[in-house]
């Protein structure tokens, strides 16, 4: 399938320069990324504390992304005109109706999140959700799913994923005994990582016909709203519970992040491929995490060796691919 943008499906092959200028270049903005993903994590997570329901607090943050992006497409000519285009290629069959609901991903994460975290705690959660992603993003490469096409599975790159899982249980060792050993919610941790990589995958294919960022966000927010509404009944009939909306207006900032980072991942993973992106990102979440709780701790949270060092193989993980670029140039 050949799109009017010029790229077919599973067929984008970049060269070893191509790849290593992406990475300079895309590689900030996917750390980046993670970095907001752990500040709208801190965002919801209060929120979720005062409403008293984690699936509401999430269906707020959706829905405030959402009307900031409806007053942005509306005023923008560009973005009414690429909003236009992604409906004219639903139409005519030139996208797949997938392709649009990449937001499901998103709502499936707040959902499993909001039930996993009370039980198995942050540290067990995290841990399964990286594991996800960097596992399933080496499939979604080698399968070509993202516009970034089909990447082989190469040693460097399956010691890179594991690195990044390792680093990542090292930060949260501290908090291990913060949770219950649940099978079952760790599992769920490691499926919702799964799917998020493809989500991904899924927002940078509709981005390539799109072109256009924050309208490839709208259908995010779009589907993700309405699984919230979905998943929120579900959770009122089973008895959940409803609090007051809090009055601070830093509480309600999880939407606005969420369509900043949503908005980039789109535009970045072309670039980078979901693998590279992957580890960016959850670099990105790490660092930042540790810098917030460094800053303002959260309640019982504080600093040790063991998220520092963390931290620290986390971030050297992302440079695996920089540093073989480096050694490669030197041999050549």
């Amino acid at each position: 399938m050949r799109h009017k943008s010029g790229w077919t499906a599973g067929h984008y092959a970049p060269t070893m320069s191509q790849s290593a200028k992406s990475i300079r270049w895309y590689g900030p903005l996917a750390f980046c990324v993670g970095a907001l993903t752990a500040l709208q994590s801190r965002a919801n997570g209060r929120l979720a504390i005062h409403l008293n329901n984690g699936v509401l607090a999430g269906l707020v943050s959706n829905v405030t992304g959402w009307v900031f992006l409806f007053a942005i497409v509306l005023c923008s000519p560009k973005d009414r005109a690429s909003f236009r285009r992604i409906l004219r290629a639903s139409r005519h069959r030139e996208i797949k109706v997938w392709e649009v609901l990449g937001g499901f991903g998103g709502a499936f994460f707040l959902a499993v999140q909001s039930s996993s975290v009370p039980v198995i705690g942050i540290a067990l959660f995290t841990i399964g959700l990286v594991a996800g992603q960097t596992t399933s993003s080496l499939l979604v490469d080698k399968l070509g799913i993202s516009p970034s096409g089909k990447k082989p599975i190469t040693i460097m790159r399956v010691t890179t994923a594991l690195l990044t899982v390792t680093g990542v249980s090292i930060a949260v060792l501290p908090k291990l005994s913060q949770g219950t050993f649940d099978v079952l919610y760790i599992f769920l941790a490691f499926v919702i990582g799964i799917i998020v990589s493809f989500q991904q995958a899924i927002n940078g294919r509709l981005n390539v016909i799109a072109g256009r960022p924050l309208v490839t966000a709208w259908f995010n927010f779009a589907a993700g709203t309405v699984l919230l509404l979905v998943f929120l009944a579900i959770n009122l009939v089973m008895g959940g519970k409803v609090g007051t909306l809090p009055l601070n207006p830093l509480l309600y900032a999880g939407g606005i992040i969420g369509l900043i980072f949503i908005a980039i991942s789109a535009y970045t993973i072309k670039e980078l491929g979901v693998l590279n992106f992957i580890m960016f990102s959850v670099a990105g979440q790490v660092v930042t995490a540790l810098v917030v709780d460094a800053i303002a701790p959260a309640e019982k949270a504080h600093l040790s060796a063991w998220v520092i060092i963390g931290t620290l193989i986390t971030f050297i993980s992302v440079s695996i691919p920089k540093i073989h670029e480096l050694v490669t140039k030197k041999r050549a």
